[in-house]
């Protein structure tokens, strides 16, 4: 009976030496592991170099037309008809919109009718000095036949009857003269200048009415176009304008900042912005007062060849970079390779595993080289930072 007690007592102990066996080590299970040895990471490496150092600037600008012409009508009034809208291929000459007239229209009907009255007045006046004319001139001839016969009829010398016969057909003749010398001076030039004024007057509303019409003054297309019917209008303000899209460029305002580096005849190379394709070559062509002989705020770059036929709309966006400097066969490092402190400029160079700090002094900067004026000599090897 003890025996069974010793053996039962003694069975738990067993089963949890068994567990523990079956499930690992607790104490070496816990503890941690080994910390790694750090990763030193390798400094770059250069080697000075020579060759080209070049200093470009890009720049972002728009396609326009070289040849624009902004116009507008010649005088108040409020639009009647649009003809053509904005992009449309306009040629000089064509009619693009009219203002309403029919104000216009009346005041030509009344200037007319005054002009008809008035010329109707001048002939009248000039047919009846023609009449008198004719009336005055047989008059003075009739004067001159009756004096001429009874001068030869008087005796000689004559009778005191014949003498005053003689001398009142003299006096007719003489006054048959003046009414011929008085219509020498035609009509009345009031009249004359009545039918001018008229004339004027006419000219005049038909000139106005003939600027109520747009009219494009050369030949492109129609690159903005803003009346709308109903709009009113100020005499030669600019709501249209048609270019020559035979010529393109772009365009770009700057700060005077990026105007300093920049000069007129410059090279350079363009192309789209969003979707790079085609690079065309160019130049500044000119750059705004004071900066160049540009008559507006822009800077104008020309292409040395113009694109093909819509290769690109007006307003597409562009980039051109401009060569501002290049220096060949100079020494140069990757602008990574330069230290500074404290204001210097340096770089470590390793000659026999010794490392050693030298000031350098840099010039032109460019496509992530530097060149190296002083300091440094070719193929040394130098550690960047």
């Amino acid at each position: 009976m003890r025996l069974i007690i010793l053996l039962a007592l003694a069975l738990p102990l067993l089963v949890g030496c068994a567990s523990q066996a079956t499930y690992g080590d607790a104490i070496t299970q816990g503890e941690p592991t080994a910390i790694p040895t750090p990763v030193v990471p390798s400094k770059p490496v250069y080697q000075v170099e020579r060759g080209k150092v070049v200093y470009e600037r890009r720049f972002f600008g728009r396609i326009a037309p070289v040849v624009t012409e902004e116009f507008g009508f010649e005088i108040d009034g409020r639009v009647l008809e649009i003809f053509v809208e904005a992009g449309a291929e306009v040629e000089a000459g064509d009619v693009l919109a009219r203002l309403n007239t029919a104000a216009l229209e009346t005041q030509l009907l009344e200037a007319q009718e005054e002009l008809a009255i008035a010329t109707s007045i001048l002939e009248s006046a000039d047919a009846k000095a023609r009449f008198d004319s004719r009336r005055a001139a047989l008059n003075l001839e009739m004067a001159q036949l009756r004096l001429d016969h009874a001068r030869a009829k008087a005796a000689d010398p004559p009778s005191s009857d014949e003498a005053l016969d003689i001398s009142l057909l003299s006096i007719q003749r003489d006054l048959a003269q003046v009414e011929i010398d008085e219509l020498t001076d035609g009509v009345d030039p009031q009249l004359r200048f009545d039918v001018i004024r008229a004339q004027k007057l006419v000219d005049d509303i038909s000139a106005t009415i003939a600027k109520a019409s747009l009219v494009a003054p050369s030949s492109g297309r129609l690159v903005y176009f803003a009346p709308e019917p109903g709009d009113p209008i100020l005499s030669f303000d600019p709501i249209a304008v048609v270019a020559d899209l035979s010529v393109l460029e772009v365009t770009d305002e700057m700060d005077a900042d990026d105007l300093n580096e920049l000069a007129e005849g410059m090279p350079l190379t363009i192309q789209r912005a969003a979707l790079p394709g085609n690079v065309y070559t160019g130049k500044i062509a000119s750059l705004p007062a004071p900066y160049g002989l540009s008559t507006d705020e822009y800077v104008h770059v020309s292409f040395d060849e113009q694109p093909l036929a819509d290769e690109f709309k007006v307003g597409d966006r562009m980039n051109f970079t401009v060569l501002i400097e290049e220096r060949d066969d100079v020494l140069w490092l990757p602008v990574s390779a330069i230290r500074q402190f404290s204001g210097r400029n340096f770089i470590v160079v390793q000659n026999e595993g010794v490392q050693q700090r030298v000031d350098v002094r840099l010039g032109l900067q460019g496509d992530g080289r530097v060149e190296i004026l002083s300091g440094a000599e070719e193929m040394q090897t130098v550690i960047g930072p």
